[in-house]
């Protein structure tokens, strides 16, 4: 079975100011990406590193901050990393930094060496033994034994990733370049951005890392060498050919948050992200439906919507149930051929078409692994690809025709939860606008977008109103063995949602279904120790759901049900019952998405868990 050494975080800086803390700071923001442990390297005046490491917290870069605060030394160069273990165990031994056999050289890696076994063999035919675990000491034990065979060690760097086999990212130093330090990526996902300051210059696995450090920040494509100094930044290609790279622009670069980093009113920023939902979709009813514009989305050159016959909407995890939600949001207000497909599979695809095809590609960070490579694989193919972001500076974005950013502020917690429900609401205004451009039926794109005019107000009930029954009713999920969520239509890509951030902040083992699947085998396992969340719609037939209701209770299970409407037998029927009173499904379906995030934020703590930090689970999935 393949081990990945992936999801990880990189921040490097060299300079006039001590990069100690500026490190610091730059992992702090990235530990989204990985927070098993972290470490750094730190290069002093005499050429000597300094490295510290820690893997004994879920918080581990406010342990390392401690440590280099009891360093009376200044340093100039130095990397960081935040490391999520997939490859070797959680320790100090194997958080990176990693030194080379004759610690002379530093290396911080993100991502796979897929022929790890291989290129251990050839360093032990060499003498070389490995220390630690983890895949990333092959690279630097490699680079080290190629540099005397190479003109300098840019050229080893380049001559070794000839050999290394997956997608790979590393920061290196060496104590024969002082003051120095070398970045590569092998390709686009997982990739390094690079920022200048007054005083100094900076590499990131994300430009978020670098707001309000940097006077600039420029992109990087793969198999380019990126060597940052003291003096400059200078990049080659491997014909040793200097490239200028590409200077995003002041405005893109996400500098600060639309909603206040500040978790005062918090013990966990999973809650400051569940509520700041109501001022974010607020905002985007207003700028996306509720507007005077001749368009919601200038972004979008309205021929590829005119000219488009298909429609392809893609996404991983929470994306994919978004893409799920997309399609079938389309398919009912457009009658246009839609589907969703997740990117893992939609990469090895033929699509039919294309020419005719646009794709919704949807990624909170737009880095994710297996999504870049179905965006490759259908603009190979000539299809319009339409990115749906949360990260403006994202590889997703560089690789769309069109880029629609969704808002939101930063998302910090590894959950979805305001990206999830923006991307809901943004797809929804994508295919009003769609059907105005059509000239479709003109009175229900009004009627639709009336009908989000008070989506807010309710919003506010569910945080005001509900809160307290929320949290009653999370006790009894938190009680189960096993919870299954039922949608029909437009709510099933919202039970699977629902079923998602459970397991993920709960690790509670759930599923989701469509309401009339259940007794063609999910029934076999119904019994006092499973709770069922059924979601009941504006258009669903609640005398069949009814029925379906009666034939769980029948087993001795539990139901948490969320309905449109106040049904009185059905209030009879079940002591945990929710009313969401919105006449527009495709609203209720945002609405019941917060109810099911605040469920699985309850059971989580009921379960003395941190809901901001699962296992095994990271933000930013750069791997395939």
């Amino acid at each position: 079975m393949r081990r990945l050494n992936s999801l990880c975080g990189i921040f490097a800086s060299v300079g006039e100011s001590d990069v100690s803390e500026l490190i610091i700071d730059g992992l702090s923001k990235l530990e989204y990406r990985g927070y098993d442990s972290a470490g750094i390297c730190l290069e002093d005046l005499d050429e000597d590193f300094k490295i510290l490491k820690t893997s004994d917290s879920q918080y581990p870069v406010n342990i390392l901050r401690k440590k280099i605060r009891s360093v009376e030394r200044k340093f100039f160069s130095g990397i960081g990393h935040t490391r999520w273990a997939t490859h070797g165990s959680v320790s100090n031994l194997n958080a990176h930094p990693h030194l080379s056999y004759s610690n002379n050289l530093s290396i911080v890696h993100n991502g796979i060496v897929e022929n790890y076994n291989f290129l251990k063999k050839l360093l032990s035919r060499k003498g070389v033994e490995l220390k630690t675990q983890t895949d990333s000491e092959v690279i630097a034990n490699l680079i080290e034994l190629q540099i005397p065979c190479s003109k300098d060690i840019s050229s080893a760097i380049f001559s070794i990733f000839k050999l290394i086999e997956g997608i790979n990212t590393v920061a290196v130093m060496h104590k024969n370049y002082p003051n120095k330090i070398f970045g590569f990526s092998s390709d686009d996902s997982g990739g390094l951005l690079v920022g200048k300051s007054s005083t100094n210059y900076f590499l990131s696995s994300d430009a978020y890392a670098l707001n309000n450090i940097c006077d600039s920040v420029y992109s990087t494509n793969k198999n380019e060498l990126i060597t940052i100094s003291n003096q400059c930044i200078e990049i080659t290609d491997m014909n040793s050919e200097k490239i200028t790279p590409k200077k995003l622009s002041f405005e893109s670069v996400d500098r600060s948050d639309l909603y206040s980093e500040s978790s005062t009113n918090f013990n966990f920023l999973i809650e400051k992200e569940i509520v700041e939902q109501k001022e974010i979709l607020k905002n985007l009813i207003n700028f996306r439906i509720l507007h005077n514009k001749n368009t919601a989305f200038p972004e979008i050159d309205k021929n590829i919507l005119l000219e488009s016959k298909k429609i392809i909407f893609t996404g991983m995890g929470s994306s994919h149930n978004a893409a799920l939600f997309g399609s079938l949001i389309y398919e009912e207000i457009l009658g246009i051929d839609s589907k969703a497909e997740f990117s893992s599979e939609l990469k090895h695809k033929k699509i039919i078409n294309p020419a005719q095809t646009t794709l919704f590609a949807i990624s909170q960070s737009g880095e994710t692994a297996d999504t870049l490579e179905a965006i490759k694989n259908c603009k190979s193919q000539g299809v319009n690809v339409i990115s749906i972001v949360q990260e403006k500076n994202s590889k997703a974005s560089i690789k769309s025709d069109i880029v629609i950013p969704l808002n939101t502020g930063k998302e910090k917690s590894v959950a979805a939860t305001k990206t999830f429900s923006s991307t809901l609401l943004t797809l929804s205004a994508l295919a009003i606008d769609h059907l105005r451009i059509l000239n479709g039926d003109l009175n229900l794109v009004e009627k639709l977008k009336n009908n989000y005019q008070s989506l807010d107000n309710t919003i506010l009930d569910i945080y005001s109103l509900f809160d307290s029954k929320i949290e009653n009713s999370s006790k009894l999920i938190s009680n189960s063995d096993r919870v299954f969520f039922i949608g029909k239509s437009i709510n099933f890509p919202i039970a699977k949602e629902g079923a998602l951030k459970l397991q993920e902040i709960s690790k509670i083992n759930s599923n989701a279904f469509t309401e009339g699947e259940l007794k063609h085998g999910p029934n076999a396992l119904l019994d006092s120790s499973t709770t069922v969340i059924s979601i009941i719609g504006p258009e669903d037939d609640i005398k069949k759901s009814i029925g379906s209701i009666r034939e769980i209770l029948s087993r001795g299970s539990n139901l948490v049900v969320i309905s449109h409407e106040q049904n009185y037998e059905l209030k009879n029927l079940v002591d945990h019952f929710f009313v969401i009173e919105n006449k527009n499904k495709y609203a209720f379906s945002i609405l019941a998405t917060i109810i099911l995030q605040k469920l699985a934020f309850y059971s989580s703590r009921n379960l003395g868990l941190n809901p901001d930090r699962p296992d095994n689970l990271a933000k930013t999935v750069t791997v395939e």
